[in-house]
């Protein structure tokens, strides 16, 4: 276990950190976050005992981190910096060998076979050992990386500080790196404490998170619990949206360009085509933000192009990431528009006693909103027609909140009931 009690500290007569206290269980994976000269940094240099604090202690097991002899305490703790500049020429299994020098004694610091048994673990763990006899400075950023962090586990520590260990690698590198160490949390009950600038990936990653804000504590405790947008917005003095990540309970956020995009359909029309019995379109150059009732292929989408029909008419269409497209059967089919000049067209399709109904609005209309639109929409069909539905899709600009939402629910009974009447569909 790491305890931290009120330390303070910094650099000369500069105080950076200011009275922070916690304390990491084994096993457990703690970020730290906050903006830029908050003593991210600072605090993870007291934590590995490279700089000394003013006041307060940091523990190591229970003991005073100060105590441990630098040998000592290497077998305790590694420590995997952002990026690391190796001047001289040595080979991948050269680089790792180093993190067995805690170890070593005497003064050949020969490699014993434990050392080499340990060497070859932690690169077969990190997946570098099909590099071993190259020079490190042939790999790639993210192929370094994962040697360093093979030197790292080659220390056998029971802690391990990570200082923005992805910064400067791809989604793939990143991903995997932060994969590896996770899996060593779980296996080996190791510690580990990380410096991140990305809060997303931060929340995917750590148990817990501290948010640090001007050298103090702002918030310590689980990610959902520190990451709430009220406290994001003050603490980084920028304004963020949350969002739900769509198959984890970790919070994800995301920032808002200034100058929101302005994305028109005033030629919505021009977007839908029919195709006889086997369906119907819509497509336009920007995605909308598509809520779907279909039991097989609800929920929210950004999309470009809808669709729906038989198999024959999606295998016409060139597939892409940006259709969707809802599965219907063949037969005889009809269509209508419900189109004016304001910001609300209509597209219907009935097939024998099944009705499809496209809502597409030239404006904006937040996710809520948009349920709640759904659920009148359904409550006027079924009002107006005994008809089965088959899917209701509303489609929409962007997600902003709009104020006009009640009277935009006001105006729908008309054109349903104009809709439903050109596919001759209600049946009182």
């Amino acid at each position: 276990m790491i305890q931290v009690k009120e330390i303070r500290g910094g650099y000369g007569e500069k105080e950076i950190i200011r009275g922070i206290s916690l304390e990491v269980k084994q096993g457990e994976f703690l970020g730290i976050l906050g903006p830029n000269g908050s003593g991210k940094t600072t605090l993870l240099k007291m934590l590995a005992g490279i700089l000394a604090p003013e006041s307060g202690e940091v523990r190591l097991g229970g003991h005073l981190i100060q105590s441990y002899q630098p040998k000592a305490l290497a077998q305790k703790m590694a420590v995997l910096p952002q990026k690391t500049d190796q001047a001289f020429l040595f080979t991948v299994e050269e680089t790792v060998q180093f993190g067995r020098y805690p170890y070593q004694k005497g003064w050949l610091h020969s490699v014993t076979q434990e050392d080499e048994q340990v060497v070859n673990k932690v690169m077969e763990q990190t997946d570098v050992a099909q590099f071993k006899d190259q020079s490190i400075h042939d790999l790639s950023g993210g192929e370094q990386q994962r040697v360093y962090l093979a030197q790292a586990l080659a220390q056998q520590p029971e802690y391990l500080l990570l200082d923005e260990p992805t910064s400067f690698l791809d989604l793939a590198y990143q991903k995997d790196l932060l994969d590896l160490i996770k899996e060593e949390t779980t296996s080996s009950r190791l510690t580990v404490i990380g410096v991140f600038h990305d809060v997303n990936i931060a929340s995917l990653y750590c148990d817990r998170l501290l948010l640090l804000h001007e050298g103090k504590t702002e918030k310590l405790g689980q990610p959902h619990h520190v990451l709430t947008t009220e406290r994001i917005n003050r603490v980084y003095e920028t304004n963020v949206t949350p969002l739900q990540h769509p198959f984890r309970a970790n919070r994800q956020l995301m920032i808002e360009p200034a100058a929101s995009s302005k994305i028109s359909i005033v030629n919505a029309v021009d977007g839908w085509r029919t195709y006889g019995s086997d369906g119907m379109t819509f497509s336009i150059d920007q995605p909308l933000r598509i809520l779907s009732s279909q039991k097989k292929s609800g929920g929210f989408f950004w999309k470009s192009f809808l669709g729906t029909g038989t198999k024959t008419l999606y295998e016409q269409l060139k597939s892409s990431e940006d259709m969707l497209f809802l599965d219907q059967a063949s037969g005889f089919m009809q269509y209508a528009a419900e189109d004016d000049e304001e910001d609300m067209v209509f597209y219907g399709m009935r097939q024998q006693e099944e009705l499809t109904i496209w809502l597409i609005l030239k404006r904006s209309l937040s996710d809520g909103a948009s349920v709640q639109l759904m659920g009148q929409l359904m409550h006027i069909m079924k009002q107006e027609t005994s008809m089965s539905i088959h899917h209701l899709c509303i489609a929409v600009t962007n997600t902003q909140e709009t104020e006009d939402t009640d009277l935009l629910l006001e105006r729908l009974g008309q054109k349903v009931h104009r809709l439903l009447q050109t596919l001759n569909a209600i049946q009182k």
